[in-house]
């Protein structure tokens, strides 16, 4: 829309965090937050302050010696929940009502954060510093135990069950999704330590279906503080796992006794949390990891950006591709973005290629297996039948659910890209 000089704008409330010459800011109740220059943030506060539209623009140019283009910067504004404007002054009832203003479509819905009845005090009791320190003290033991004994550690075989298939599937699967809930539980109230909102959801990684918390609200507070809610998914998990590694070490010198099923779940158990430790290196796509090294260069957006510069780079070659203008980026984050780019690729070639060469095979494998048992019919075998039926179940449809949600987003990206090409 067109704003006149006599425009009052109303602002939303909003928090902000410096860095450098640019700063972010956002709604934590709408989850939106967006990265400003300085003087972008000067003039959003002379709005704020009361000034009308054209009052606001003079002030920026008596600071800075140039006019701002108001309708494309309000407007961007407008269509992300910052801002709205209000009738203009000299207008007939004279000074504006915020009870007339117009909400635009495109304002954000507030967030509904999950577990919001977890007290701020509670979450930070359990993610203080004697408890992080207890985490550090556990993981360096369960490595001291590693490094005297090597053996201790599970190998693929712990998830190999060849008795009772189906009660241990249905444990060891019971047990991962338990896994889940609580790394991802430790992101939130991890979170909820430092003020943040967050929200559980369920997403993908290429294919891999994944949990997620959704923790936008980081963005509002200074950087250094971020760590903690970042990385504590990665801290339970290897807590948990090294717990684990001292009871099995415990019991291989002989000073614990486990009953023989615990013997055959534990290490299964060990192993869950290992490679879920190993996913969260994958910083090709996602991963805590990622995140981690994306706040440490700083980089607002590092997967984005790097896809971009990506499509730039391989532009000339395919004609579909859109150039994206990555000149704002500052020259120290496009140094990271150059770097990263190479990891993008290579990791991508990576999981491509067990995709095709390991998970495909062995689902193939798994799918003749299963085939020719059930085939066989109830009546052959009926506790083999009922295993086959539960291994079905157990791992097609989370790779089933994965896929598609990736092939999802494969296609929304193409129709993004099919609807920005020029002519």
């Amino acid at each position: 829309m067109s704003y006149t000089p006599q425009t009052l704008i109303e602002v939303f409330p909003f928090v902000r965090q410096i860095d450098g010459e640019e700063a972010v800011i956002g709604r934590p109740e709408t989850a939106v937050f967006l990265v400003l220059p300085k003087e972008g943030l000067e003039l959003l506060d002379d709005l704020a302050a009361g000034k009308t539209v054209g009052a606001a623009q003079a002030l920026f140019h008596d600071r800075h010696g140039e006019l701002p283009d108001m309708d494309e910067f309000l407007g961007y504004l407008e269509s992300k929940g910052i801002v709205r404007p209000l009738s203009a002054l000299g207008q007939e009832g004279g000074a504006p009502s915020p009870g007339t203003a117009t909400v635009p479509a495109s304002t954000p819905a507030r967030v509904r954060y999950h577990f919001a009845g977890i007290a701020e005090s509670t979450a930070q009791r359990i993610f203080s510093r004697p408890f992080v320190s207890a985490c550090c003290v556990v993981i360096a033991l369960g490595c001291a135990a590693v490094a005297l004994d090597r053996h201790v550690l599970p190998g693929w075989r712990a998830l190999f069950f060849t008795r009772n298939l189906t009660l241990m599937s249905l444990l060891t699967m019971a047990f991962y999704y338990s896994v889940l809930f609580i790394h991802e539980m430790a992101h939130l109230l991890a979170a909820r330590a430092i003020g943040v909102g967050s929200r559980l959801g369920i997403s993908h990684r290429l294919w891999t279906l994944v949990a997620e918390t959704d923790m936008s609200g980081l963005w509002g507070v200074p950087r250094q503080r971020r760590y903690l809610p970042l990385l504590a998914g990665p801290l339970i998990d290897a807590t948990s796992a090294a717990l684990l590694i001292l009871v099995l070490f415990s019991q291989r010198r002989g000073w614990l006794a486990i009953p023989s099923g615990a013997i055959r779940l534990l290490p299964a158990m060990l192993l869950v949390y290992l490679l879920s430790l190993l996913w969260q290196c994958f910083f090709f796509v996602r991963t805590d990891f990622y995140f981690v090294i994306a706040n440490f260069f700083n980089c607002k957006n590092l997967m984005g950006d790097t896809e971009a510069y990506l499509r730039n780079r391989f532009a000339p070659m395919l004609p579909f591709l859109r150039r994206t203008d990555l000149a704002h980026i500052p020259a120290r984050e496009m140094r990271v973005i150059r770097a990263y780019s190479l990891v993008w690729i290579g990791g991508r070639l990576a999981a491509f290629s067990a995709l095709i060469f390991i998970h495909i095979p062995l689902v193939l494998g798994y799918f003749g297996l299963v085939s020719s048992t059930l085939a066989a019919g109830y009546g052959m075998n009926a506790r083999a039948y009922l295993d086959a039926l539960v291994m079905a179940t157990l791992s097609v449809l989370p790779l089933l659910a994965g896929f598609w949600l990736w092939l999802r987003s494969l296609a929304r990206s193409w129709s993004a890209l099919a609807r920005s090409a020029p002519g």
